[in-house]
């Protein structure tokens, strides 16, 4: 494919060296040094200039370009570069961005813009990071309709409470479906007589809480329980939105941040997380007060301090420590202090941005079991074939691969039953196998 990046920070630059191999690649970037480092490294071709400029654009080949990556620092020239991609012909559009807002502006106006697909970085790296505390064990996950529901692999082991049993005897947490058994890479279906065994990876679909829950009972790595206290040191966007996913868990959560306009935003947004007034950077007075008999410490704040409350949480008996670490060269230094999990946000949206070249469909919006099969967010219409029917009635009329792991209605998540019946305007998420996707989408 030719694939043309805007923007050879980071992301741009790891895109480039990615894609390289096998892709025609072409380059845009205002500063040279960045330019001649990455042509002078790899096969590709680099341009010095605006990638705003349509004149730019042109002369990199945008009229004969099949994806265009726009992964400049600014949200506004990332979108702008989507947009006229867009009108120039069918070209797909990939941008990255940092504001929430826009986000999810994009997200309510069904592919707004211009852009195919828009990466928010910091609400990426705050779902990894709490999917990380609070999934462990899961080979891959994923969070849908705006963290209300989440799909998890796992891998089943040997001495697992549900090894050996089955579906219906091990499917026992309320708000969770299990979607599916793959066994030596074939997908089964998880009907109520299927037996789990060892070595399989079972996927679920479901609450964020009951996802954790059955987290908690198969993983070796311990999970946060409601009656932990979790500190975020750092009300900043990647703070609130580590917060807010906290939050959506049931955990006992407390935001620190000393900006009293955003301290009263903060609670405008967080009904259930105590937001403190304090600074973070005075790492000392803040740790002694703060830090004694909490449970768990994730640094949302620059990574000088998430270092230093770390290794300070730790000496004061924190049991677990996480942190966001902008700068990608210390990453290691993190993980050499003890800090359980560290997330370079530019890291997780750059491997979404793999993933959103490699499968294109924009249905899909989790991929598991490296491609073989696929969760959708579906939104029903009059016309889909699930409106009106039960999941055993649609059963019928698609793959047996296909199964409705959660239905959303208004603000709350249902689990389906046999007698359920789906509505118009029902966010339904499901599972299928993608050899079987061309047969779904054409009839859901």
């Amino acid at each position: 494919m030719d694939i043309l990046i805007v923007g050879a920070g980071d992301v741009g630059s790891n895109l480039a060296r990615d894609l390289a191999d096998t892709h025609e690649i072409t380059v845009i970037d205002r500063n040279p040094d960045l330019v001649d480092t990455l042509t002078a490294q790899l096969d590709i071709t680099g341009i010095t200039a605006d990638g705003r400029s349509l004149v730019t654009l042109k002369e990199a080949g945008l009229e004969n370009a099949d994806i265009v990556i726009a992964s400049t620092d600014n949200d506004a020239t990332n979108v702008m570069v989507c947009t006229t991609a867009n009108r120039i012909g069918s070209i797909r559009t990939i941008a990255r961005v940092k504001d929430a807002g826009l986000f999810q502006v994009w997200q309510s106006s069904d592919g707004g813009f211009g852009v195919d697909a828009m990466l928010c970085v910091d609400l990426l790296a705050a779902q990894d990071l709490v999917q990380t505390l609070t999934v462990p064990g899961a080979r891959s996950t994923g969070v849908l309709a705006d963290g209300m529901a989440e799909v998890a692999e796992f891998h089943i082991g040997e001495d697992t409470p549900i090894t050996d049993r089955t579906v219906a005897d091990g499917d026992t947490y309320p708000s969770l479906t299990f979607a599916a058994i793959i066994r030596d890479e074939r997908i089964l279906p998880a009907e109520k007589e299927s037996v789990i065994r060892a070595e399989d990876s079972l996927v679920v679909i479901g609450s964020p809480t009951a996802v954790s829950r059955l987290a908690n009972d198969i993983a070796a790595q311990p999970v946060p329980q409601s009656d932990d206290t979790v500190i975020v040191a750092g009300g900043g966007t990647i703070g609130y939105q580590i917060a807010r996913l906290f939050e959506q868990r049931g955990l006992d959560t407390r935001l620190v941040e000393h900006d009293p306009e955003r301290i009263s935003w903060l609670e405008d947004r967080l009904k259930n997380t105590s937001v403190i007034e304090a600074d973070v950077t005075d790492v000392e007075a803040f740790g002694r007060k703060q830090l004694p008999n909490t449970d768990l410490l994730v640094g949302a704040t620059d990574d000088d301090t998430n270092y230093l409350l770390a290794q300070l949480a730790q000496e004061l008996g924190t049991a677990r420590t996480a942190a966001i670490v902008d700068d990608s060269q210390v990453l290691d230094i993190f993980e050499e202090g003890g800090i359980e999990v560290a997330v370079h946000p530019e890291n997780i949206v750059t491997e979404e941005i793999l993933q959103s070249v490699y499968h294109q469909r924009t249905e899909s919006v989790s991929i598991l079991n490296h491609g073989a099969a696929e969760v959708l967010d579906i939104v029903v219409d009059e016309q889909s074939i699930l409106a009106g029917d039960s999941p055993n009635d649609i059963a019928q009329h698609l793959p047996e691969s296909f199964t409705i792991g959660a239905i959303i209605r208004g603000e709350t998540l249902r689990t389906p039953r046999a007698g359920t019946i789906i509505e118009t305007g029902d966010r339904v998420i499901a599972f299928v196998a993608t050899n079987r996707m061309d047969e779904v989408t054409e009839k859901i």
